[in-house]
């Protein structure tokens, strides 16, 4: 990670460590860039989620993108796979988008991007940095500082969706879905497009709210525990909850259970690898061996990389992957938005479950089972130092070691992750085996090695 960036843009308190001077200067930045590299006028979408410090970033971002002579698009409050798709749509040259995707309220950042919507590369970040930690900013003439032009995406946005499912087909069964859409970003979306697709929809936070009174935007279980039992009561084909920029799509099946990010993209991957006739679907070494399964009945090839929606998106950019994602809901369709799309698996699988004529806990059960069972422990100081003592123990003991991200421990019939988050001070414990009683034997393990890593 640089000075600024982390896995993907930079993040943190509000007014703490995000301040508008901040986003002044990152706007400059960022800015001087596009124009060092030849663009004259460069033009730059820009959009954010519903946090209540989104507005006071956003105009300080664009300020800094006018005063060095760039051209804005504001598309408003959006979901983030919506403003990268607005990056591409408008043909800008770059785009930034004001976020903190799953982090409680008191969070924003910013997520910088490609004009074809993916996450700035890394070498570009190098070069943001530089300048903004230099001051060394392109500070145009009066006559010729930029421009801000207001433009709706989310319309566009939803028909460009329409146009990659079956509509008759969904319309022909009209499932019944409950959407929560967490007072995010994707209120402005998701409701509207499963309506528009033919589903009966009830929405639960889907009014647009940055304090996330409802719950948590991190569409976890323990955070939907309510809506489980909505979705359950109401006698819904399924529901689906979101986070608060929307790029995630987690669900829930008719019986009230909460469906693992990993099962719903094998579903999604299933499908979209059969009617590719195969080609690689690239995930992380934190998601499940069922994607492996999924793509040895297809005859696809698989890919693991770190974790990170952006080192994913790149990966499949660079091999023509044709599609990925993580265990964590969010999944990309290279062909359509190079980052997580939450309104775009929902649309998919809304698809799938019509044509499919069965309930959503079969398409889930015909899955090959594995068990996950996954915690975290907060671990102040060098983490990464932590997990790297993690792999040397878990070397000593004589285990099969992968440090692509993290200690991952293999086993015949499972694996344990070790891994530091790039976004929180915790250390993440994933295991996965083939019996409930190997999976929870591998986490007591994962946990064991990092309490001696902790204490050394």
């Amino acid at each position: 990670m640089g000075r600024l960036f982390g896995t993907f843009g930079v993040r943190g308190i509000a007014n703490e460590k995000i301040t508008p001077e901040f986003a002044l200067k990152l706007g400059m930045a960022f800015g001087t860039l596009l124009k060092r590299e030849g663009r004259e006028k460069p033009l730059v979408v820009i959009g954010t989620d519903t946090r209540v410090s989104g507005e006071m970033l956003k105009d300080a971002f664009i300020s800094g993108l006018l005063s060095v002579g760039c051209d804005v698009v504001d598309v408003g409050i959006a979901p983030t796979p919506a403003i990268q798709f607005a990056t591409d749509h408008f043909g800008a040259d770059g785009g930034a988008v004001v976020t903190a995707s799953h982090n409680p309220p008191e969070y924003n950042g910013i997520k910088l991007l490609e004009p074809n919507g993916m996450g700035l590369k890394k070498e570009r970040e190098a070069i943001v940095e530089e300048i903004f930690f230099s001051g060394d900013f392109e500070r145009a003439k009066w006559n010729e500082i930029g421009e801000v032009r207001k433009e709706d995406v989310i319309k566009p946005y939803i028909e460009a969706i329409k146009g990659r499912v079956d509509v008759e087909a969904i319309k022909a069964r009209r499932p019944f879905v409950v959407v929560d859409t967490s007072n995010g970003a994707g209120s402005l979306t998701l409701p509207y497009l499963l309506r528009e697709l033919g589903c009966k929809v009830v929405s639960v936070n889907a009014h647009p709210d940055g304090h996330f009174p409802a719950r948590n935007p991190e569409p976890n279980e323990e955070n939907l525990k309510e809506f489980k039992e909505i979705v359950k009561a109401l006698g819904a084909d399924f529901g689906v909850a979101q986070d608060g920029d929307a790029d995630r799509a987690v669900f829930i099946d008719e019986n009230g259970r909460f469906i693992q990010g990993d099962k719903t993209f094998a579903l999604v991957a299933d499908a979209v690898l059969r009617e590719r006739g195969g080609g690689l679907l690239v995930t992380t070494v934190a998601t499940s061996n069922l994607l492996d399964d999924v793509a040895k009945r297809n005859n696809a090839r698989v890919m693991r990389t770190k974790v990170g929606d952006l080192i994913v998106a790149r990966a499949l950019l660079e091999n023509d992957g044709t599609i990925g994602g993580e265990e964590n809901g969010g999944v990309i369709f290279p062909d359509f938005v190079l980052g997580r799309d939450g309104a775009m698996t929902t649309a998919k699988i809304v698809e799938i479950f019509a044509k499919s004529g069965k309930r959503f806990s079969e398409l889930i059960d015909e899955l090959p089972r594995y068990y996950q069972f996954k915690t975290k422990r907060r671990v102040d100081g060098d983490r990464k130092a932590v997990v790297g003592r993690v792999a040397e123990l878990a070397g000593e003991k004589g285990y099969r070691v992968d440090t692509t991200d993290g200690t991952k421990i293999l086993f015949p019939d499972g694996w344990v992750l070790v891994r530091a988050s790039g976004t929180e001070p915790i250390i993440r414990v994933f295991s996965e085996a083939k019996e409930e009683g190997k999976a929870k034997e591998y986490l007591e393990l994962g946990l064991k090695l990092l309490e001696e890593a902790v204490g050394a």
